[in-house]
């Protein structure tokens, strides 16, 4: 039976901005139906921080942890959409990766001297040390005298458990602090995003309304009307030769649902093919659920 560790009192919020955050994301294999979720809300906090040169790095973890990119200028647009990518490269593990060792996680965020560290996690630690050996209690107190480390260095380490029970819940008190609601917190996976909005605007000391949104992504508009012209000019040729050999003197206008509709003045809505691209019919209502946004 592991040792109970007292956690050592988490220091207060730095509100402020420009800000050093690590975002410390779980990427063990019962983490995987929540990936997708998580991946998009991790992106969009590197989008919450950047009219400030803030630094963010990521830190993922299962077995072990790695150090995905580390003190990250968040005002400059090219790292930034570089982060971003990397983070859409990432998924939860599986095979001798998949096991979750929150002390490792913690260890490797204590180098980069944080302001605030955020824990996203589904609040199971198993493994623990160096090499990884198994033991849920042991693997608790383990994180926890880590956690003590990183706090004692004047970092302030919040967690955000998705989806936990009690128990999962008292794991993440046990290294934060009491204070459910401001060492840790419970969410959904559609309440994540706008739970990590709300540290960062903790972090920075300023109202939520104030951060910016997360950014449209890009929509490939040169290659989409490109290739919409081509797939109208074949259609038009196709089109031609019927009433080429039956002697007609005009060419059949192109089919309204091939590549986009026509307007009257010969241009080409491109709001229609976009949903057509996206599989959705003119007529149709997008019936997906919102996702959460702050």
């Amino acid at each position: 039976m592991a040792t109970a560790q007292q956690s050592v009192p988490n220091p207060p919020w730095p509100s402020h901005c420009p800000l050093r955050l690590g975002l410390v994301v779980d990427q063990s294999d019962s983490m995987a139906a929540k990936f997708g979720e998580v991946r998009e809300a991790a992106s969009n906090v590197v989008d919450a921080l950047r009219d400030k040169r803030s630094e963010i790095s990521i830190i993922g973890f299962g077995t072990d942890a790695e150090v995905i990119r580390s003190d990250v200028d968040t005002s400059d647009d090219d790292a930034r959409h570089q982060l971003k990518d990397q983070i859409d490269g990432l998924s939860a593990h599986d095979g001798d990766d998949s096991a979750t060792n929150w002390e490792a996680a913690l260890l490797a965020a204590k180098e980069f001297r944080l302001d605030v560290a955020v824990l996203v996690t589904d609040g199971f630690p198993n493994v623990y040390g160096s090499p990884p050996t198994q033991g849920e209690d042991q693997a608790i107190a383990a994180a926890t005298a880590a956690a003590n480390q990183l706090k004692q260095n004047g970092t302030r380490l919040t967690g955000v458990g998705i989806e936990l029970d009690e128990t999962g819940a008292r794991n993440l008190e046990s290294i934060t602090g009491p204070g459910r609601g401001d060492d840790y917190f419970v969410t959904d996976t559609a309440g994540l995003l706008r739970q990590l909005y709300k540290i960062v605007a903790s972090s920075c000391g300023v109202p939520l309304a104030a951060l910016p949104q997360p950014e449209p992504p890009d929509f490939p508009w040169t290659e989409v009307v490109l290739g919409a012209l081509g797939a109208l000019a074949l259609i038009g040729a196709v089109a031609y030769g019927p009433h080429r050999r039956r002697g007609a003197a005009t060419t059949a206008p192109a089919p309204a649902g091939a590549g986009g509709a026509i307007a009257k003045d010969g241009r080409i809505d491109h709001s229609d093919l976009t949903r057509r691209l996206r599989g959705i019919r003119p007529d149709e209502q997008n019936t997906d659920a919102t996702k959460d946004r702050p």
